[in-house]
This record gives structure tokens, sequence and C-alpha cells, in this order.
């Protein structure tokens, strides 16, 4: 039936809702032929192999072989991709502190392709009396592998390598070590430093007093000690402030 100019047409209820969930035509489609992306996978997955094969202390950990963050930048090259460390803030995690990172993996053209996050905090074996510096770093160093595996860790499975960052390994196995390793303070000891943080005369000083009770119980890996200092701490400061 024909209408007059200007007069709308009416579309029933449910054709507007099957046009309004229709999906772009290109949405899914394929803009090179897989087994061309998989052809150069195989030759990157080759390179990668003779990089690693070559490394005289490659990491391996109950037999298999993790890419450190160098490793993943020498992958990243292959493709026009590298990694940049965009923010790094302090943070504190109950009774741990360390730093968090954002990371964004970048192409050649810079258009940001994959994101990822780190973290390195002092409860860690490995990171317990590392000064924060430190501990930034490594922050960073962690979300950046983790941006290039968001992105390339299909290619390094081809090479036949664990895609886990060897950073983050090692941040595993060092938690668990550290949660294995157990020697408490002496009560005498605890007690002491926490009548030294609890009668601190000043900001400053209460600061020193609970960095070095923290400290020595960090060392002895002495969870109920360490609460014990936070608490002491946070009481005194109330009372300074």
């Amino acid at each position: 039936m024909a209408t007059a100019p200007n007069q709308q047409v009416e579309i029933p209820p449910q054709d507007v809702h099957h046009i309004a969930l229709r999906p772009p035509e290109a949405q899914l489609s394929m803009p090179r032929a897989p087994e061309i992306v998989l052809e150069e996978a195989a030759k990157a997955a080759q390179a990668l192999r003779d990089v690693i094969e070559r490394k005289p202390n490659k990491c391996v950990i109950e037999g298999k072989t993790y890419l450190t963050f160098e490793d993943w930048q020498t992958l990243g090259r292959f493709y026009g991709v590298t990694a940049a460390a965009r923010s790094t803030n302090y943070v504190e995690r109950g009774r741990a502190q360390g730093y968090e990172c954002h990371a964004e993996a970048i192409r050649a053209d810079g258009q940001v392709i994959g994101a990822a996050q780190g973290e390195c905090l002092d409860d860690e074996k490995k990171w317990r009396d590392k000064p924060l510096f430190q501990l930034r770093s490594m922050a960073q160093t962690r979300a950046q592998a983790k941006a290039l595996r968001s992105i390339l860790a299909w290619v390094v499975v081809m090479a036949g390598y664990a895609p886990t960052p060897a950073e983050e390994i090692t941040e595993k196995h060092n938690s668990i070590a550290s949660r294995l390793e157990y020697t408490p303070m002496h009560p005498d000891r605890v007690r002491k430093l926490c009548f030294d943080i609890a009668n601190a005369a000043s900001m400053p000083e209460l600061k020193a007093h609970y960095l070095s009770a923290g400290n020595e119980a960090k060392k002895a890996n002495d969870r109920a000690a360490l609460e014990a200092f936070i608490q002491a701490k946070d009481a005194r400061k109330k009372e300074l402030q």
C-alpha cells in the first residue's frame, strides 16, 4: 500500500527489536587468512626458541621453561609490539606494602592493544628486606611482561614454553616459601617493641620504632608479632594526631 508524502511508516515492535540487535556485518571478519597468520607465528616461535635455548640461565621450574620480561620484549619486537608502564602507585595490602603498576602493550603505530596490572609487595620472601624502589621496579617489570603476554601468549605456547611470565611464577614460589618458614619472636622481645611503639613521643619517633620492629617481624616471618606492632602503631598514631 502506498503512503502519502511525509507520512511516517510504523515498524512493528518485533522488527525494531530485530534491527537493534543485528550485529555489524564485519564484526567477526578475518583481516588475513588463518594459514598466513599461523605460518608467520610458526616462524616467530622458531626464532624465539633459537633465542631461549641459547640462554645459559633459562628459567626452568618443575620441568617447564618460563620467559623473562626480556624474552617477552624480544618476541614483541617480532610483531612491532612493545610495553610501557603507564602508572605506578604505592599500596598497602593488610600488613604488606609495595607497589602496583598498570602497563600497556603498544603497537608500532601507537595503538594500545593490550593492558595488565602487576604488583610487588614485601610479604614475598625475596623482597622482604629490599628497599621500596626495587619493589617499584619489579612491579613495573611484572606489569609490562603480563601486558605482552595478553597479546603474544599463543605464540609462546606454539614455541613449547609456558605462557606465564617468569617473574610471576617466581612471585608465587616465593610466597609459598615464605609461608612455610616461620620463626616466632620471643614474647619478651615483642612486648618490649610494642612498649617502644606505644610510648613514642612524636610521629617521626613512632615511624622509626614501628619500621624497626616491623623489619624484625618480617625477618622472622612472625605474622602475629607484626600484627601486634601494627595495632600498637595505629593506637599511638591516633593519640599523637
